[in-house]
């Protein structure tokens, strides 16, 4: 993931894409109670974790609100975090102290993209960032932070941020598993798209085309009626 503004492209149709594109995988993974182990995670979900990521980054530079949740107005910290996830479906609260008892503890160690990192003293949060990356050099999050508003930084190498890493958390895998969030999420957006009537440049119709073919064939998408999706997506998901 790249640390600068990723595409101009609509973000709703970026969102829309990364979702749906997911249809065409199945879903497994692989839960565990211990916070050391070493994770188990499936393809699709990985690639579901670095859209969310991604699709975060695209808002590097806007300004922060105090309790503010909107990209026209600005975030608070965990009124981006929140926003992000919503985007694919994944609910969590839109306050921090809430979001750090939501989902699963995990390792520092074993941070993947999308799942959140909380800082704070005396075990008291203050502060929420959603993981971009981890790589030798660090763990790189992006976050909203009071004085730069929305930035991607290593938190590993940062003399602010680094003494106040509390722990991470998993809200991902459990909803994702759990819920059919990821075909209901394709189907929702495809409806919004078709009743906004957004349009691509012939640039970013290009652009799209390509992420597109890199996860499935475009005749394959072209061919997805989104009422039978919706329908077969409710049916199963009233079914659990």
């Amino acid at each position: 993931m790249s640390d600068s503004l990723p595409s101009s492209c609509p973000k709703r149709l970026l969102s829309l894409f990364f979702a749906y594109s997911l249809i065409f995988f199945t879903l497994p993974a692989f839960g565990h109670n211990d916070p050391h182990l070493p994770r188990a995670v499936s393809e699709p979900m990985m690639q579901l974790r670095e859209f969310i990521a991604g699709y975060a980054q695209n808002f590097v530079g806007i300004e922060y609100r105090h309790g503010g949740g909107a990209s026209a107005t600005g975030f608070d910290c965990s009124g981006f975090t929140s926003f992000a996830l919503r985007e694919f479906g994944v609910s969590v609260s839109a306050a921090s102290s809430a979001q750090a008892r939501q989902g699963e503890e995990i390792s520092l160690d074993a941070v993947l993209p999308g799942d959140l990192i909380f800082f704070g003293r005396r075990g008291r949060v203050t502060h929420v960032a959603l993981v971009v990356r981890r790589t030798e050099e660090g763990i790189f999050c992006v976050h909203s932070t009071s004085s730069r508003g929305i930035v991607v930084e290593n938190i590993s190498t940062s003399r602010y941020w680094r003494p106040k890493i509390l722990f991470a958390r998993d809200v991902i895998t459990q909803q994702a598993m759990e819920k059919h969030l990821l075909e209901l999420h394709a189907v929702i957006h495809t409806a919004s798209l078709q009743a906004t009537g957004d349009e691509m440049t012939p640039e970013c119709a290009e652009e799209f085309e390509q992420a597109c073919r890199s996860v499935a064939p475009v005749e394959a998408l072209a061919s997805l009626d989104p009422n039978e999706q919706f329908r077969n997506a409710l049916a199963r998901r009233q079914m659990n």
